[in-house]
């Protein structure tokens, strides 16, 4: 049996990353109205359960579960298509950040298939590169901040023991008796 191939005939796809994102973050990256155009086609509104609405694409959209931040599952359907098909988008906890998981079935052919698992593998790679960035630079700046603190405090300290030191070698010298010279 061809992979993607399910027992009614029709096929199904999906694609997953692991993001360094908080699971509200990947929500609104990808289930929220604009969201959405990420994996599928931009939605004029946020989705309600049990709410229907158009995608920009005409694409026809029945919301049948919503449940930020982990779960959408949406019936989508289009003239030009045979039969209705099944998207969903699940974000996972996983050990650092969340895994976005996109899946759709109903897909008429493997040709469909690869199409989306392409589409979605690319969103899913150029999505993570900006949040990625955004968090280097933000944790770069951190760092920066806090090495210019500690360097400022390490160099206070480091003046002020010198400073002490310059002080007690200022002590009057004494003569190879070990005491004072006298002020004669």
């Amino acid at each position: 049996m061809p992979t993607g191939l399910t027992a009614d005939g029709s096929y199904q796809a999906g694609a997953r990353r692991t993001m360094d994102l908080t699971a509200q973050d990947a929500w609104r990256n990808w289930a929220e109205a604009q969201g959405l155009g990420r994996w599928l086609s931009q939605a004029r509104t946020a989705l309600t359960e049990g709410e229907e609405t158009t995608l920009a694409d005409g694409t026809h959209v029945l919301a049948v579960r919503v449940r930020p931040p982990s779960l959408l599952r949406i019936r989508l359907s289009r003239a030009d298509w045979p039969q209705p098909r099944t998207a969903q988008l699940r974000v996972l906890a996983a050990a650092r950040g969340s895994t976005v998981a996109l899946h759709m079935e109903g897909l008429p052919d493997a040709a469909a298939r690869a199409g989306y698992i392409e589409h979605w593998n690319a969103a899913l790679t150029g999505a993570r590169a900006p949040d990625a960035k955004k968090t280097t630079v933000a944790k770069k700046a951190a760092s920066a901040k806090k090495t210019t603190v500690a360097k400022k405090a390490a160099s206070a300290k480091k003046t002020t023991v010198a400073k002490k030191a310059a002080s007690a070698k200022k002590v009057p010298a004494r003569n190879s008796a070990g005491k004072k010279p006298s002020a004669r």
